[in-house]
């Protein structure tokens, strides 16, 4: 690689980091709220300041590695796959955010009346039994979240740093150290995902789906394709792909240290494909709860005709 395009990718991933940690506030920010009540407001805005604290604390963390890294090699590679803290920043303070604006994302209308003046009903069915997660995709889900940790802790029954042909000293063995516990510790955060993973599925099988007053049939069908889908893509999305992309990319840095810049670009775009396939989910899915909307308007408007 030239010296341009060298340093254009080094600028790339130094900037790609505090970008992905700035994005779920942004978006938080300029999302137009649909709240209509004041108890709705006051609490957006409370919600906006905590999840500005916590940007705030993952800038710091970004920028401490950042700077760290005029002195000690290793932290440049930490501070360029902090753009990891996109994923708890976006699910654990953004989104809350996104429900409070947008009360339609969490569909808890049990009951509305539409303009015509029809009730429409809601389903309520518990379904916490009828996941279509199987089994064996727990079972692989908690082998991709247990490869990280394992791969980085088998790095400990090896001298630090690996062999090279020079002599290591004290100082490189112990940053080398340093940087493994660091990986080891993150791996971990595989594991407390999968402890709540389950919780998130069983939300998603238990939310209101709003039904016409006659409980169609075909609306009832629809809602069960769309939310089969919803819910094997987030497992397959959080529950195999996140925990395994990221392990590998923890375990290659503790074993191979050296290459630390190229994995950082591998890291760079992996993620970014990781983030775009996660938008173009989330995207499928909210066109397909439209289409629910339509098909149950219409549904209405033929039972209103039919009664008029």
């Amino acid at each position: 690689m030239n010296a341009p395009a060298l340093t254009i990718t080094q600028l790339s991933m130094l900037a790609f980091a505090p970008i992905m940690i700035l994005l779920p506030l942004a978006m938080a920010l300029l999302m137009p709220s649909r709240a209509t009540s004041d108890a709705d407001r006051t609490l957006i805005r409370r919600r906006l300041l905590i999840l500005g604290v916590a940007t705030s604390v993952a800038v710091a963390i970004w920028a401490g590695f950042f700077l760290a890294s005029f002195r000690l090699d290793w932290a440049r590679g930490v501070a360029e796959f902090c753009w990891l803290l996109n994923f708890p920043l976006l699910a654990g303070f953004a989104w809350p955010v996104f429900r409070l604006k947008h009360p339609a994302i969490d569909n808890t209308t049990f009951a509305a009346t539409t303009a015509t003046g029809t009730t429409r009903t809601a389903s309520l069915v518990n379904r916490e039994r009828q996941s279509p997660v199987t089994r064996g995709m727990w079972m692989l889900a908690i082998a991709a979240s247990l490869a990280g940790p394992i791969a980085i802790g088998a790095r400990a029954f090896w001298l630090f740093p690996l062999p090279t042909g020079e002599a290591a000293t004290s100082f490189m063995q112990s940053s080398d150290h340093l940087v493994w516990s660091l990986f080891l510790a993150l791996s971990m955060l595989a594991l407390l995902e999968l402890l709540v993973l389950p919780r998130i599925l069983r939300s998603m099988l238990t939310e209101p789906e709003p039904m016409d007053a006659a409980g169609s049939t075909e609306l009832a069908e629809l809602y069960a394709r769309q939310r089969r889908r919803r819910v094997l893509g987030m497992f397959w999305l959080l529950g195999v792909a996140a925990p395994l992309f990221m392990s590998s990319l923890y375990a290659l840095v503790s074993w191979l240290p050296a290459n630390g810049a190229t994995l950082g670009i591998i890291g760079g775009v992996g993620g970014s494909l990781l983030g775009i396939v996660g938008a173009i989910f989330g995207m499928t899915m909210s066109a397909e709860r439209m289409k629910i909307a339509q098909v149950r308007a219409r549904l209405e408007r033929s039972a209103t005709a039919a009664r008029g």
